[in-house]
C-alpha cells in the first residue's frame, strides 16, 4: 500500500513539475491523473438555464468549462478544461470519494458564471459516474447577445 501511494505521489510530483515549466499548458478533456488499475471515470455534463443548448455558450460568452476535483481531504486532484460547446467532459480518477467545483470561463479567463459546488460522488473501478450540472440563468455573470427564445412576448392587444 505504501509503495503504491509513493508511486502515485512521485507521478503527481513529476507531472506537476512538467506542467509548471511548460508554457501555455492547458489540459482539455483528456486530463492526466495518475491512476492504477483501480480507477473509473467521472463524466460531467452541463446545461445552461436547464437546456443543453450549445448556442447559449456564445450568448453568455462562455469559452470553456473549468472542473476542479478534490478528494475528501480538500486536496485538488484534477483540474480540467473543455470547450463550453462540448457540454460534457470525462476525467479518469482512482477509486474514492470526491467533490468539486464547476464554472464557465470566458476567452480572456474571466468568470462567466458563479462557481457551482458539486455534490460528493464516488468513483468505482471500471465504472463511469455521471454528474449533471445546470447553470441557472441567475448564475450567469455576463450576457453578450440577446437570447430571443428565453424572453417572454407581450401581446400588444392585451390591456
Amino acid at each position: 500500500m505504501r509503495n503504491s501511494i509513493m508511486k502515485w505521489a512521485s507521478s503527481l510530483a513529476f507531472v506537476t513539475s512538467i506542467a509548471a515549466v511548460t508554457p501555455g499548458c492547458v489540459a482539455d478533456a483528456s486530463v492526466y491523473v495518475p491512476v492504477g488499475r483501480d480507477s473509473g471515470e467521472v463524466t460531467q455534463r452541463w446545461s445552461i438555464g436547464g437546456r443543453f443548448d450549445r448556442s447559449l455558450c456564445r450568448v453568455y460568452g462562455a469559452d470553456r468549462m473549468e472542473l476542479i476535483i478534490r478528494d475528501m481531504s480538500g486536496s485538488t486532484v484534477a483540474r480540467a478544461y473543455q470547450p463550453c460547446e462540448e457540454m460534457q467532459m470525462t476525467v479518469d480518477l482512482p477509486e474514492g470519494t470526491y467533490t468539486g467545483d464547476a464554472r464557465l470561463i470566458g476567452r480572456d479567463g474571466s468568470e462567466v458564471s458563479t462557481t457551482l459546488e458539486l455534490r460528493p460522488f464516488r468513483i468505482v473501478e471500471d465504472v463511469e459516474t455521471f454528474i449533471d450540472t445546470d447553470f441557472p440563468r441567475s448564475s450567469m455573470l455576463t450576457v453578450l447577445s440577446f437570447d430571443a427564445s428565453s424572453s417572454s412576448s407581450v401581446d400588444a392587444a392585451s390591456p
